[in-house]
């Protein structure tokens, strides 16, 4: 953990002091963060300290007692400082930085002469960046004396620099350029170089890598994206032995001519994405030709059938994956995508994303079998014929988000096909709400993980096959003769006369308890479900509420306090019997002539027998009259021992404590 300190003023820092100690930078176990300090040297650090980030400060120069303080640090951040110069014995007490980030200072090209100066044999120094100075060029003699071997990344990045030899950096194994002003190069001989980052520079035409047969033996990675670029010519790179990923992308490209890649031995990966040519990219016949090739993005370039040759990728026997996303191919001509990708048999990854497709390319069922992931989202495809994907055995992920589907049939997926996705994406598609989709909306609803954005963009998922069983031709004919001629007369005079009783008993015949847990193992959310008539509610509300919740903290349902507003009455009642442990009856004439208070009574026997809650306990206030006493009320209590509200109004409420605390 950092120990947090403000810095109040710099003026009373003492140079010699710890610079955690004197509230001057944050420190953990090995790492010192000093930022926004307006600090113009580096103090004392504690020996632990291994990473040292001093970034936004007022350093001016790098010299050998700049470094006294910190001769053990491994990682060394002086980013976004006023650094000008640099002496020649800046590494005396550096020997053991492995990681040197300058960026963002004021170096110059001759200020940076004497950085690599008297590095040590033994020095752990491998990553260096100098990203956003004022470098025009790389000093010729930057690295000559140099007694390292290899250093691994050199970042130039976002600086001044027109010209590049890269004979001066011979030493580096990952060399960045990017954001620059290179309009030459000049290449050398650089065994070591494995990466080289030459994007957003000012290239017209492509640097010729294989010029008086130098090399560069160990080159594996070139980029070279955002230029201006206008031609692909083979033979400036075809010396690159070794050369694996190649990226062109946003060049301006015109044309990609036969046999373009064919002599690329050892290449795997290529972009030539998005090209700016005012006439788009067109690509001949065996243009890529290549059986090492792996993967190939081609997106973005305007590519049509009549730029497209049938036979571009043949030879490409061995792609397994190709981006042609955002090219407007002939919407209702896809012969000529058919047979330029019929040689791809090893395909596994194809993306035809937003390419204006109507049908899905035939060449995708009979002859891609070896596909995994098929993205033909945003195209304006309608449908495909039955069991198109019937021999795509390995095909796991398709996209046809925003297409123009308005059915969908089993037989355009198949069981078989459906039981191997992992994931699929429908939405936005502008599906027929009709009885004919009501297998797919099940198959969302069985296998919502698989269907992506789910429910987004999702439509009709509202629709059942009961919806559809109930909106038939004969059941709505047959339903409404029968209901209308028959018994409506019958039934609203049965429902006039016998409304409470109907209602009653049709929620009855609807409440199925649910398999409930033993009650000792039951949550309950009340102790006591009280069920009495409203003109009981002042006996309730200054009788029996002081005296249980307050004084014996029993907790009480009291429908006029507790129930939920805008449900249903019938649907409080049972939710609140449900969630609470005993129910107390307060009987009165008044009560037994209520008929909601009937429901209720019946109700609490029902949850007794089913074992939903543990008893009922009853409070009789008065003698019922004869004329009130319904069956279920007679038969309650007789069989149940209930405590009557007298005179004596200790033993009443001592009876009741002991009956509601007691756990049956």
């Amino acid at each position: 953990m950092f120990l947090v300190i403000i810095l109040l003023t710099c003026s009373s820092v003492v140079q010699g002091e710890d610079a955690c100690s004197t509230k001057l930078c944050l420190c953990g176990y090995n790492t010192a963060y000093c930022s926004h300090r307006n600090l113009t040297y580096i103090p004392i650090f504690p020996k632990r300290i291994t990473r040292l980030v001093y970034k936004y400060n007022k350093l001016h120069s790098l010299n050998a007692t700049t470094f006294l303080n910190i001769s053990k640090i491994g990682y060394l951040s002086l980013r976004r400082n006023h650094i000008r110069h640099i002496d020649q014995n800046v590494w005396q007490n550096l020997s053991q930085v492995y990681v040197l980030d300058l960026s963002y200072n004021k170096l110059t090209t001759s200020s940076l002469r004497n950085l690599f100066k008297g590095v040590p044999r033994n020095s752990n120094l491998s990553r260096v960046f100098l990203k956003g100075n004022q470098l025009e060029t790389i000093p010729y003699d930057l690295l000559k004396d140099f007694k390292l071997a290899r250093l691994a990344e050199l970042d130039i990045s976002h600086n001044n620099i027109r010209h590049v030899n890269l004979s001066t950096v011979q030493p580096v194994q990952e060399l960045s350029l990017t954001y620059n002003r290179i309009s030459t190069i000049m290449i050398g001989i650089s065994p070591n170089l494995r990466v080289l980052l030459l994007s957003k520079n000012n290239f017209r035409d492509l640097p010729n890598f294989c010029e008086n047969k130098t090399f560069l033996s160990n080159l594996n990675t070139l980029i070279i994206h955002n230029n201006e670029i206008s031609s692909f010519f083979p033979d400036y790179l075809n010396c690159i032995k070794n050369l694996l990923y190649l990226d062109l992308t946003l060049n301006s490209i015109e044309i990609l001519e036969t046999d373009s890649f064919h002599s690329f031995k050892s290449l795997h990966w290529l972009s030539v994405e998005q090209q700016r040519s005012p006439s788009p990219l067109s690509i001949q016949r065996r243009a890529f030709n290549n059986t090492n090739l792996r993967v190939l993005y081609l997106a973005k370039n305007l590519l049509t059938d009549s730029r497209l040759d049938k036979d571009a990728f043949a030879g490409c026997s061995q792609l397994k994956k190709v981006e042609l996303s955002a090219n407007p191919f002939n919407l209702y001509n896809m012969e000529k995508l058919n047979d330029a990708l019929a040689p791809l048999t090893s395909l596994q990854e194809l993306m035809l994303h937003q390419c204006r497709l109507s049908t899905i390319p035939n060449v995708i069922g009979q002859k891609l079998h070896k596909l995994r992931l098929l993205d033909i989202g945003f195209n304006a495809i309608t449908s495909w014929p039955d069991n198109f994907f019937e021999q795509n055995y390995d095909l796991r992920e398709i996209d046809l988000k925003k297409n123009s589907l308005q059915k969908i049939t089993p037989k355009m997926f198949p069981k078989p096909f459906r039981e191997r996705l992992k994931n699929i994406t429908l939405n936005d598609n502008p599906f027929a709400c009709n009885c004919e989709l009501v297998w797919f909306i099940e198959w969302i609803h069985r296998e919502t993980h698989i269907f992506n954005e789910y429910p987004y963009g999702y439509k009709c998922l509202n629709i059942t096959e009961r919806i559809c069983l109930n909106n038939t031709g004969v059941f709505i004919s047959v339903t409404t003769v029968t209901c209308f001629f028959i018994f409506v007369i019958f039934i609203m005079s049965v429902i006039y006369k016998y409304i409470w009783h109907i209602k009653y008993h049709i929620y009855m015949w609807r409440y199925r308890p649910r398999e409930l847990l033993d009650i000792a193992e039951k949550h309950f959310v009340y102790d006591v479900f009280v069920a009495y008539c409203v003109e009981d509610s002042v006996w309730v509300r200054d009788n029996l509420v002081p005296i249980l919740e307050e004084g014996e903290n029993i907790k009480l349902c009291i429908h006029q306090r507790d129930f939920q507003g805008g449900r249903l009455i019938m649907d409080n009642i049972v939710q609140h019997m449900e969630n609470s442990r005993k129910i107390l009856v307060v009987l009165s004439n008044d009560f037994a002539r209520s008929k909601w208070c009937q429901f209720e009574m019946s109700l609490a026997q029902k949850l007794v027998i089913d074992m939903s809650i543990e008893s009922i306990v009853v409070v009789l206030l008065e003698n019922i009259a004869t004329v009130n006493m319904s069956e279920s009320l007679n038969a309650l209590l007789k069989s149940t021992t209930y405590i009557a509200w007298d005179d004596d109004e200790g033993l009443f409420w001592e009876q009741i404590k002991r009956t509601l605390k007691n756990s049956d």
